[in-house]
C-alpha cells in the first residue's frame, strides 16, 4: 500500500487560488512573487506563493523550469475552461494520494467522521518519516479542498460526511494504486495489506490484465457499456470506482464487480471466456468472497452461443447482461439480482 507521504500534503488553503496560480502562469507569472501578486488575497507573499505554486505541480498543471513556473500540457485542457468543476481539474485533485486514501475511509462511516477520526486514520497510513505533526498542522486545507469541490460535507452533528457528487463528466472514482481496496473494508491495515500480498504474488498475471484492460478500454463501445452501467450505479446512490484492473465495483446492498467485454459474433466466446476468468481473479485480488460478479457484453448472444448464458448464471453464478442501444438487457434471474441497473 502506498503510504501518505510529505509531498501528498497541500498547503495552499484555497482551492480556488489554486486554479487562479495556472491562470497567473498561463499569463506570464514566473515567480513565487510574481504569481502571489496575481492571486487575489496573496499579494506581496512569496511564502503563499511558493505554496500555490507547489499545489499547481502537485496537479500537475505547472513544472519547474530553473525557479521558473511554466505551464504543463494538461494545462491548456484547463485553461480552455477555467472553472473549479472542469472534469481536468476535479481528476487531478481526487488522484493525489492524500484523497486516493481519504474518500474510501469516508465511505465506510457513512453517519460520520470527527476531524480527529480523520486524523487518527491518515497519521496511521503516513510514512513514518512524515513527523506525527505535520499531517495535524495540514488538516484544515486537506479537508478544505474535497470540501470545494463538493465531495465532502458536514452534517447536522459536525462530522465529516462523503458526498457522491461524480457525474457524467466524471463518472468514475478511478483508484491508482492497484493495491488498494475498491470496495469498502475497515480501516485496519492488516486488510490493506492482505490485498497488497495478493497482488504481489499475482505481479505477472496482472501485468498481463492491465495490458488487455488497456487495449478493451480504447473500444469506444466498452467505453460506453461503463458509462452506461456507472450511471445507473449513481443514480442509485452508489459510487462506482475503477482501477488498472477493474473496470467497476461498487458497494450498495451488497459488494459488485463488474467486467465489460465489446464482443461480436466471432469473438464472444473467448471474450466471455475471458471475462469469467478475469471476473473470479479480481474478487480473489480485492479478498472479497461474497463480492456478486457481472460480466457486461456489448451485444446480445447469438443463437449459436445462447447456452452460455445458462451457464454463466447457473452454473458459474456469475450475472450476464447486454447492451441494446443504451438500455441494458438480460434474464429474469439478473434482472431480480440486479434490480438497481433496471436491465428490460
Amino acid at each position: 500500500m502506498r503510504r501518505i507521504k510529505s509531498v501528498d500534503l497541500p498547503q495552499a488553503d484555497r482551492l480556488e487560488s489554486v486554479l487562479l496560480t495556472v491562470v497567473a502562469v498561463g499569463n506570464g507569472a514566473r515567480t513565487d512573487i510574481e504569481i502571489a501578486n496575481r492571486v487575489p488575497g496573496i499579494e506581496g507573499d512569496d511564502r503563499q506563493g511558493r505554496y500555490y505554486r507547489r499545489a499547481a505541480e502537485m496537479l500537475g498543471f505547472i513544472k519547474n523550469e530553473r525557479n521558473n513556473a511554466v505551464l504543463t500540457e494538461k494545462a491548456s485542457l484547463l485553461l480552455q475552461n477555467v472553472a473549479i468543476n472542469n472534469p481536468v481539474f476535479v481528476v487531478s485533485v481526487l488522484n493525489l494520494e492524500i484523497y486516493q486514501k481519504l474518500l474510501p475511509y469516508l465511505e465506510l462511516y457513512p453517519q460520520g467522521c470527527t476531524r480527529q477520526e480523520i486524523l487518527n486514520y491518515l497519521q496511521s497510513i503516513a510514512d513514518p518519516d512524515i513527523g506525527r505533526t505535520m499531517i495535524d498542522r495540514r488538516i484544515s486545507t486537506i479537508l478544505s479542498w474535497p470540501k470545494t469541490l463538493n465531495f465532502i460535507d458536514r452534517n447536522q452533528d459536525g462530522g465529516y460526511v462523503l458526498i457522491n457528487n461524480f457525474n457524467e463528466q466524471n463518472p468514475v472514482f478511478e483508484v491508482q494504486d492497484i493495491d488498494q481496496p475498491l470496495l469498502p473494508i475497515t480501516a485496519e491495515l492488516a486488510e490493506y495489506q492482505e490485498i497488497e500480498q495478493r497482488t504481489i504474488n499475482a505481479r505477472e498475471e496482472i501485468a498481463y490484465f492491465k495490458s488487455q484492460a488497456r487495449l478493451d478500454r480504447a473500444a469506444s463501445a466498452h467505453i460506453s457499456l461503463v458509462n452506461i452501467v456507472a450511471r445507473r450505479i449513481r443514480e442509485n446512490g452508489g459510487i462506482p470506482k475503477a482501477n488498472q484492473l477493474i473496470d467497476l465495483a461498487v458497494r450498495l446492498d451488497e459488494d459488485y464487480i463488474f467486467e465489460m467485454k465489446s464482443t461480436t459474433e466471432n469473438n464472444v466466446k473467448s471474450q466471455i471466456r475471458k471475462g469469467l476468468s478475469q471476473l473470479y481473479e479480481y474478487r480473489y485480488l480485492q479478498n472479497k468472497p461474497e463480492a456478486k460478479l457481472v460480466l457486461v457484453v456489448e451485444k446480445p448472444l447469438g443463437a449459436s452461443h445462447s447456452w452460455m448464458l445458462e451457464y454463466m448464471e447457473v452454473d458459474r453464478g456469475i450475472n450476464l447482461i447486454w447492451d441494446g442501444n443504451d438500455q441494458l438487457y438480460g434474464s429474469e434471474r439478473t434482472r431480480r439480482d440486479l434490480n438497481f441497473l433496471g436491465i428490460l
